[in-house]
């Protein structure tokens, strides 16, 4: 896969270069010595139980100052008065690293200071954000381990949307950073995937129910049959803008973290609303979160992942026992096709993106992979980046994220991991990291490449879903479409009246094909069919011109058709 992609990324190299030269958010127009970084910036305030985790319930909970590092381009440089925020939310198991088992978990790893910089030369406004930690990883009882994490990612979406109105804030008061209140985009990796979801997509009260497989249709439900987990009452709302008073009782007679109290509103009269979601290799809680008329969404995720489900299943936390964490979760090849199902992706589902990082990841829709012993399905949907790795011989040492890296000689990297034996965080991750594993040059080498191709991908399809004016550099699926592969599918009749037959030629197989209208609106679909030739029915179609875009096992193309 690293090979496929680095050929990849010189094709797209040639291709950015010729058709799109220095855009702004698509290409780096800013140098490193332009871009500024404010570090470690109060944007809130509020209670964590990690000292009761670190201390093994020794310490009471505490007030956390939450802390971001925000890269910009030099306000003195960038004349441009509203930019689009990028708020990123670091990985980390929501634990400190070391005791989350690897060198990573803080708003200082490598990845996220690193992807930072790359949007910010392209300029954005990055805050690379930390969140409350804290949660009970060790309990022999998955009643007790789902319950403490579920309370943990509720808190870590509570910070992400105190984010959201601090720069609210700061843009109606000091505007010290210059952004565009109405331009947000969350992304989250790994565990902050989990959070920007969460933050996306638990949106309702009625959403706080039961898990499935564990009694139910959503979250898990302890002791008491008609209350949910997550106490409202106890920990805040949906936006945490409401105060609730800092409590003991509940957790000093219980000794359950779930029972402790508070809450502080930070700058509660602002709107936590966002504009685009991108979630790299984390997964939602529940599908059922997703709904029609939702933000668009991007998936990046490592096919394999061991970890965190990229299709529907259980999540699995590696300073657990190997047991189920969270069922049910979904990953990005799930959501990202329930994205274009209702459409929440249309902002940037029907644009061409002529390069060949799009036609490299495209090509790989639909397929069939093998894993754990039977195979997976790569998934579709525009969006979705999935990175295929090589099958590691042991489950859990599949590699879950390729832009990972670090520095094997930094404290939280020699540091060893709780009950490891004396193996260290960086030996401990390191075994699913087969780039790290070489040595520090390979592995950060390796990370950047990655980091490359996600951000050739996200930048042409974060502008559209924004509506910036870079959109307009990518053309609108329709009849002045490039033209189609003469020799991969052939369409008639044409003109056809009720039905038209797509054959794939010279013993090739149609996988996924759709149908647009002059305004660029999909009128049809049909995914993963595999088949060499298919029979489209007009339906209650009006006559006119239509484009159908089609992706065969040889390449992608399309053709217009005429319906008399």
């Amino acid at each position: 896969m690293k090979k496929i992609y680095a050929k990849v990324l010189a094709g797209a190299l040639m291709l950015f270069g010729a058709n799109i030269q220095a855009q702004r958010y698509v290409t780096e127009v800013f140098t490193d010595a332009q871009i500024s970084v404010a570090l470690d910036q109060t944007y809130a305030q509020n209670y964590s139980v990690l000292p009761v985790v670190l201390s093994a319930g020794q310490v009471p909970p505490g007030l956390d100052t939450l802390e971001a590092d925000i890269y910009h381009p030099t306000n003195s440089i960038d004349t441009e008065q509203e930019r689009p925020l990028i708020i990123y939310i670091p990985t980390g198991n929501f634990l400190p690293p070391v005791v989350n088992g690897s060198p990573n978990g803080s708003r200082k790893d490598s990845s996220a200071v690193n992807m930072a910089k790359l949007l910010a030369k392209r300029g954005y406004v990055v805050a690379v954000i930390e969140y409350r930690l804290g949660w009970n990883p060790t309990s022999p009882s998955q009643v007790v381990r789902t319950g403490t994490i579920l309370n943990a990612a509720y808190k870590g979406m509570q910070d992400s949307k105190a984010a959201v109105r601090f720069f609210r804030n700061d843009r109606a008061t000091s505007n010290t950073y210059k952004i565009n209140p109405n331009k947000i985009v969350l992304l989250g990796e790994g565990t902050g995937g989990y959070i920007a979801m969460a933050h996306a997509f638990l949106n309702s009260p009625d959403k706080i129910g039961r898990l499935p497989g564990l009694g139910g249709s959503k979250f898990l439900r302890t002791q008491n049959p008609d209350s949910s987990v997550i106490d409202t009452n106890r920990v805040g709302n949906f936006n945490g803008t409401n105060d609730v008073p800092y409590d003991l009782i509940g957790l000093l007679t219980t000794g359950d973290l779930t029972k402790f109290s508070g809450n502080i509103a930070n700058n509660p009269s602002y709107s936590s609303d966002v504009n685009m979601v991108i979630n790299m290799g984390g997964a939602l809680g529940d599908s059922s979160w997703m709904d029609r008329g939702q933000v668009p969404m991007i998936g990046i995720h490592a096919v394999r992942d061991p970890n965190a489900p990229y299709q529907l299943g259980d999540v699995v936390v590696p300073t657990t026992p190997p047991s189920i964490v969270i069922p049910w979760a979904t990953g990005a090849g799930y959501n990202v096709e329930r994205a274009n199902f209702f459409e929440n992706n249309a902002s940037f589902a029907n644009k061409i993106y002529d390069d060949a990082v799009t036609a490299a990841v495209e090509s790989n829709y639909g397929t069939t992979i093998p894993f754990n012993g039977s195979t997976i399905n790569v998934g579709t949907g525009k969006g979705l980046l999935p990175f295929i790795l090589t099958e590691a011989g042991t489950y859990p040492f599949n590699h879950g994220s390729p832009w990972q890296f670090w520095n094997s000689n930094q404290p939280s990297a020699l540091a060893p991991i709780l009950n490891g034996g004396g193996v260290t965080a960086h030996q401990a991750s390191a075994a699913s990291n087969p780039f790290m594993a070489q040595s520090n040059e390979v592995g950060r080498a390796t990370a950047l490449t990655y980091m490359d191709t996600i951000q050739r991908f996200i930048n042409p399809r974060i502008v559209c879903a924004l509506g910036l004016a870079e959109c307009d550099l990518y053309p609108t699926v329709g009849i002045n479409e490039i033209a189609a592969k003469s020799d991969l599918v052939i369409a008639f009749p044409n003109p056809a009246n009720n039905l038209i037959n797509l054959e794939a030629k010279n013993g090739g197989s149609i996988r996924n094909w759709s149908m647009f209208d002059l305004t660029g609106k999909m009128v049809l679909t049909e995914q993963n069919i595999n088949t060499n030739a298919v029979q489209i029915s007009r339906g209650n179609l009006a006559s006119g011109l239509y484009l159908i875009r089609f992706e065969t096992n040889k390449g992608v193309g399309s053709v217009n058709i005429v319906i008399e």
